[in-house]
């Protein structure tokens, strides 16, 4: 670089000055052009820079509502969920409460027509008077293995932790199969 000061002192000419005069305008016009130029840019930086930040924060807001939309995506899933299982549940209780009545209404059907064969008392009055005779729910068994076969088929169906089960009847076939079994075991 050109060391304007030495160079003034040694021209000595007027033309010399006047060409020192014309290169220092030179380098202040080129100094401000340079500047005005990185001012342009600077502004154009900061325009940017305020841009980017626009769409950061515009992208953050985006971000947020589609978490929030997951989170509550996921709890509503939880809730079907919950309620799916739960109906299940009700559905398999209502099955075996179902099967139950069923297996009651086949014992009773079955008791009904041996009953009906073999002239005993009508359904309706045993059923008011609450009176069974003592081998009405073992009738047809002729073994030891059909009888607890039959055991475990009338506890499976009177067993009080059943939602059709009666502790009254269990009693009475547990008393009648203690009965048979000492008729079958005893001999």
């Amino acid at each position: 670089m050109l060391n304007f000061d030495e160079e003034l002192m040694k021209a000595e000419a007027p033309d010399d000055i006047k060409k020192m005069k014309t290169w220092m305008f030179q380098e202040q016009v080129r100094i401000q052009a340079k500047r005005d130029e990185l001012q342009e840019l600077s502004r154009e930086l900061q325009d940017l820079k305020r841009q980017l930040e626009r769409e950061k924060s515009a992208l953050e807001l985006r971000e947020k509502t589609i978490k929030k939309r997951f989170d509550d995506n996921e709890i509503f899933i939880a809730k079907k969920k919950k309620i799916i299982e739960d109906a299940y549940q009700q559905l398999a209780l209502d099955r075996k409460a179902l099967e139950c009545e069923r297996l009651n209404f086949e014992h009773e059907k079955s008791k009904y027509r041996r009953q009906k064969m073999s002239g005993a008392k009508s359904m309706h009055q045993q059923y008011e008077s609450g009176a069974y005779d003592s081998t009405c729910f073992f009738r047809g068994v002729d073994s030891d293995l059909a009888l607890r076969k039959r055991y475990k088929e009338l506890l499976k169906i009177f067993h009080p932790d059943n939602k059709c089960g009666d502790t009254k009847t269990l009693l009475l076939i547990q008393t009648e199969y203690e009965n048979l079994k000492s008729r079958y075991y005893g001999s």
